[in-house]
């Protein structure tokens, strides 16, 4: 089978086009450029490009190049901008699987001559015959399926996961044995990007004006201080509000329109109930109410809850009241076995 192979230089992506070369597929490396051309975009881009075109003469394949900065930028980079000066706290990985990675470059693979797109998640891709969907990795620290909720079953008729069922140290072990080139590369962790993961500064030199100061007041009203920017704050954040207080102070609420940030006791933090702004169906369409569990973050465990659905919004009661949910995030839901039911945009959260 002729397979196209995400390569972002890392390791994950590198074993995943190694395994399967060696499975006997035609293999084709492709490195998308997301960014624009500047001094440390170019250094950080030149490097994956020679990270993974050593890896395809290592093990005698072909890679190829695929510019997808205009896609990248109107479709994940705006929209995170957006998404911050409105306060809320979007996932920009998310919106990329969808539109970008499994969109435009899953387009481009076809285009060079490939049947199918595999890259390196920790994720694993199952069907029933009648629907594709996705299930947690074995591998908790590394599991990838929240990021992947929005694909389509059109999209994961033609994606592989070669890494799926393996542990982060599995695949060290792999490249280890096979002498892989980058077998010591350290994995990279941040937005891409957004340099030293700095979203503020990022933020403020793509508005090119000044932070738009407000008042943190508390759940009454009370004005507490001052804030430099609602962008800056993030539900559940305890830090960095300076103001001085007799018990610890969590952000608790966002409100855009009044342009104030909302503090208050870990307590106010909790809230019961939940609904999303749209709906995204994998393993089964979800209507009638339905017992599952749900990530919130994507580094939480799946919590039990109740589901529904009602046109493009789902209503999510939490069985316990959990803390730090952030409109802008996403909830994903999963069942008893850790495959993805489906999941939607969090809009608003009900104490």
């Amino acid at each position: 089978m002729k397979i196209a192979v995400a390569m972002s230089g890392g390791i994950d992506s590198t074993v995943a086009a190694v395994l399967l070369k060696e499975m006997g597929h035609e293999i084709t490396g492709i490195t998308a450029r997301f960014l624009p051309h500047n001094g440390i975009n170019d250094e950080i881009y030149n490097r994956s490009v020679i990270d993974a075109k050593q890896v395809a003469d290592q093990f005698g394949f072909r890679h190829i190049e695929i510019p997808l900065i205009d896609i990248f930028e109107e479709s994940v980079v705006k929209p995170f901008c957006g998404e911050y000066f409105s306060g809320r706290t979007p996932n920009p990985c998310i919106i990329c699987n969808r539109y970008v990675k499994f969109g435009k470059l899953l387009e481009a693979a076809k285009d060079a001559g490939s049947e199918k797109l595999a890259t390196g998640h920790y994720v694993i891709k199952k069907s029933d015959g009648i629907r594709h969907y996705l299930s947690m990795s074995p591998d908790p620290s590394k599991d990838q399926s929240y990021f992947l909720y929005m694909l389509t079953q059109e999209q994961l008729a033609d994606i592989i996961f070669p890494i799926g069922d393996f542990t982060k140290e599995k695949i060290r072990d792999i490249a280890a044995e096979k002498n892989i080139i980058l077998k010591d590369k350290p994995d990279s962790q941040e937005i891409c990007f957004i340099p030293a993961d700095d979203y503020i500064s990022f933020l403020e030199n793509r508005s090119g004006g000044k932070p738009v100061p407000g008042d943190i007041v508390d759940s009454t009203g009370k004005i507490l201080g001052r804030h430099n920017g609602i962008y800056r704050y993030t539900i559940g954040q305890r830090r960095g509000m300076g103001i001085s207080a007799p018990h610890p102070l969590y952000v608790t609420g966002i409100d855009a329109a009044g342009n104030r940030i909302i503090a208050g006791p870990r307590e106010e933090l909790y809230v019961r109930y939940l609904e999303t702004e749209n709906s995204f169906d994998m393993k089964e369409v979800i209507v009638d109410e339905r017992i599952a569990s749900v990530k919130c973050r994507s580094t939480q465990r799946p919590v039990p809850c109740r589901v529904k659905r009602d046109g493009e919004t789902f209503f999510v009661t939490f069985d316990k009241p959990e803390a730090g949910i952030s409109p802008g995030q996403s909830a994903v839901f999963y069942d008893e076995s850790g495959d993805v039911l489906g999941g939607g945009i969090i809009a608003r959260t009900i104490i």
